[in-house]
């Protein structure tokens, strides 16, 4: 029998001996177990919020599907290494990033993982992944960090004289994970970019990371009008090789083997051209 049917076969077996475990998906927060390294998985948008959406002979491909797809892969890769997962969501619906991150909070997870898919106004030629953590490293993005943090507030039950000490509490543990956030994208950037064109590591102020009490980061993994980067997430064969290459890249950064030398653009030193503004989602 080859040998790349014997692997295939072996891995098939793997993925249904991991279905048990995919029950974790269902289970009441009580019932997560923190023996083990958790992570929570963000697959971006659903529901009415379709994402990016790219039109095609007929057909069209929405980023809320796909970056489910690859949540799904992720999430088996990382059962069959012994973690936890769970996903914000496991179907098409409507999630508010409040309650993503929420969560995430309350169960106490180690990483936060949110997937996403870019896109652009003009056919692109080239895709590529880009991994983002959170911009609190210029004094425009304090600005706007500190008008969202109140925002968030203004609209919690919380009393108004507790307000500043949730503020300082919030930024103490922003900053606290701002390093770990970095080796984790680090790691994660590290392993994809072997089979995509790499566009770096970047800053933003994407709300569903300022609201994680934990290292997190946000992957934009591939375009959805990059003929490429749209069929590496549609075949499977390609779609798992993704999830195995970012599976290890969290359990490097579990195991602190993140790469020493690693570049992170701020806000001001990435221009998108050519590219439709994302909103911060």
């Amino acid at each position: 029998m080859p040998s790349e049917l014997i692997q295939l076969k072996t891995r098939f077996f793997r993925y249904e001996c991991a279905v048990l475990a995919m029950i974790l998906f269902a289970l009441p927060a009580h019932a997560v177990t923190k023996k083990k390294f958790l992570v929570v998985i963000d697959p971006g948008h659903g529901g009415v919020d379709t994402g990016a959406v790219f039109q095609e002979k007929g057909k069209t491909y929405t980023e809320k599907e796909m970056t489910l797809q690859i949540a799904r892969d992720l999430a088996r890769e990382l059962i069959i290494k012994g973690h936890n997962v769970i996903l914000t969501r496991n179907e098409d619906r409507s999630v508010l990033l409040s309650d993503r991150t929420a969560l995430a909070n309350r169960l106490k997870a180690d990483v936060f993982l949110s997937i996403h898919l870019n896109s652009s106004g003009e056919k692109i030629r080239h895709g590529g992944v880009e991994t983002f953590i959170l911009n609190r490293a210029t004094d425009e993005s304090s600005k706007r960090l500190a008008d969202l943090e109140n925002a968030v507030l203004k609209e919690s039950s919380a009393k108004q004289e507790s307000g500043d000490v949730s503020l300082i509490m919030k930024d103490m543990i922003l900053d606290a994970n701002l390093e770990p956030s970095r080796k984790l994208a680090c790691a994660v950037q590290g392993k994809m970019k072997a089979a995509m064109l790499d566009r770096g590591i970047k800053q933003a102020l994407f709300y569903v990371l300022l609201g994680t009490d934990m290292p997190s980061i946000l992957i934009e993994a591939g375009f959805v009008n990059n003929s490429a980067d749209r069929e590496r997430v549609l075949t499977t064969k390609s779609r798992i090789r993704m999830a195995v290459q970012i599976a290890t890249a969290v359990d490097d950064y579990r195991m602190k083997k993140t790469p020493t030398h690693c570049k992170i653009e701020n806000e001001n030193e990435f221009k998108r051209t050519g590219e439709m503004k994302r909103k911060q989602i």
